[in-house]
């Protein structure tokens, strides 16, 4: 398997929780490659990957954009529909107990893709992802990695 690819040629992207969070509350100050990474999920371009823990942060968060339970849930449901979901296991819990990385959070989600196999994590913090096993890039190193907008 080469690392920009999939069965269909789709690229394989594993995207930490501020990129969803950016792209859809429109939080962050330049939220615009966020955005157009989430995009290319959306449109098909590329297979967007988060794991289960993630769902429950991002609800989290959401409580502090959204006003009603119901407008939550339906940007979760559409989260859902458009990436795939990748489970937690407690050997994943296990092995980052055992790695450098300096954010804990950020190891368990840099474990999970690397256990499944997808060769790209996108984050808006880098820093977090040192001695991360796997190719991490920024949401404008991707777009620009592979010529999307």
């Amino acid at each position: 398997m080469t690392t920009t690819s999939t069965e269909n040629n789709k690229i394989k992207v594993f995207l930490d929780t501020n990129v969803v969070i950016d792209a859809i509350t429109l939080r962050d100050y330049d939220y615009s490659p966020s955005k157009a990474v989430l995009y290319n999920i959306v449109k098909g371009n590329v297979t967007g990957y988060i794991c289960s823990k993630q769902i429950t942060d991002i609800y989290y968060i959401f409580r502090k954009y959204y006003s009603v339970e119901k407008d939550i849930r339906t940007s979760i449901k559409k989260i859902v529909s458009f990436f795939e979901i990748l489970p937690l296991l407690k050997g994943d819990i296990l092995a980052c107990l055992n790695t450098e990385m300096p954010d804990f959070e950020d190891s368990i989600l840099c474990e999970v893709a690397k256990v499944n196999m997808i060769p790209i994590v996108v984050t808006n913090n880098t820093n977090h992802f040192k001695n991360c096993q796997i190719l991490v890039l920024t949401p404008q190193q991707f777009l620009d990695m592979f010529s999307l907008k």
